[in-house]
């Protein structure tokens, strides 16, 4: 979902809900940053159409978007399908099942996609007519030389199947502790945010930070991570916001939660 897009839909779904619970009726004033045209600032000025002077300036943020390990691994994700679909094209068919390991750096940029996706497509058809008659247990490197966002590449064992299956994986940029990963992407946010809502809260306006995942590829973290890692940001690096609410995608659903974090 394009950035300005993604901050109306959720600001949207946030005063829907807020409006509900509150009985009061915020809406969308203007844009600071498009309409006002001041840049480094706000996403929203919201206002409460029953009173003169009620206001809420809101700012969204994607988690998905600050963590490079999700944006990485969708990424990723599109070139292994593109291999996928360029093996079964050469009708690469034998007797066994093929478990490659494919490990990132990161993703590679959108001009040098194709030429990653017709490199792996061929390394793995060389290694495929390299070993059609060999039985592998153990991990075999492949020379990789030359595209740096590649990690590592090995084939890690074949098995006697009656078709060959292809099992890449990403896992250098699989998130492994999610505490983590969620503490430093939402440390960003904070920050930025913080300094984003500094001139309204100082405006004497309500200040609201909206934390947002629209993925259900990648499930980072839930209402309880976002509050223990906040547990862990400095008062002073999130002096400048009132409220902060978490909106997740429910897995597999077109619905989604809003949590009050802070």
């Amino acid at each position: 979902m394009p950035d300005k897009r993604r901050e109306e839909f959720f600001t949207k779904l946030f005063l829907d809900d807020y409006n509900l619970h509150t009985g009061k009726q915020y809406e969308i004033v203007c844009s600071p940053e498009d309409d006002n045209k001041v840049s480094g600032t706000y996403d929203f000025l919201c206002k409460n159409k029953n009173s003169t002077n009620d206001y809420i300036s809101i700012e969204e943020k994607s988690l998905n978007k600050s963590t490079e390990n999700v944006r990485d691994n969708e990424e990723i994700r599109k070139i292994i399908t593109e291999v996928n679909k360029m093996l079964d094209k050469r009708g690469l068919f034998y007797n066994k099942k093929y478990l490659f390991q494919l490990k990132f750096d990161k993703a590679p940029k959108s001009s040098e996609k194709n030429k990653y996706i017709q490199k792996i497509t061929g390394l793995v058809e060389q290694k495929l007519s390299e070993d059609i008659n060999a039985d592998i247990q153990n991990q075999v490197a492949i020379d990789i030389q030359g595209y740096d966002c590649i990690k590592k590449f090995n084939i890690i064992s074949t098995q006697r199947s009656k078709r060959v299956v292809f099992t890449f994986g990403p896992e250098s940029n699989l998130s492994t502790d999610v505490q983590a990963d969620t503490f430093y992407a939402l440390s960003k946010i904070i920050v930025n945010s913080n300094l984003k809502l500094k001139r309204p809260k100082d405006e004497g306006k309500r200040t609201t930070l909206l934390i947002t995942s629209d993925w259900n590829n990648f499930i980072l973290a839930d209402e309880h991570n976002i509050m223990d890692a906040l547990q862990l940001i400095k008062q002073q690096d999130h002096e400048n916001i009132d409220e902060i609410f978490y909106i997740n995608k429910r897995s597999f659903e077109d619905t989604f939660d809003i949590h009050k974090v802070k």
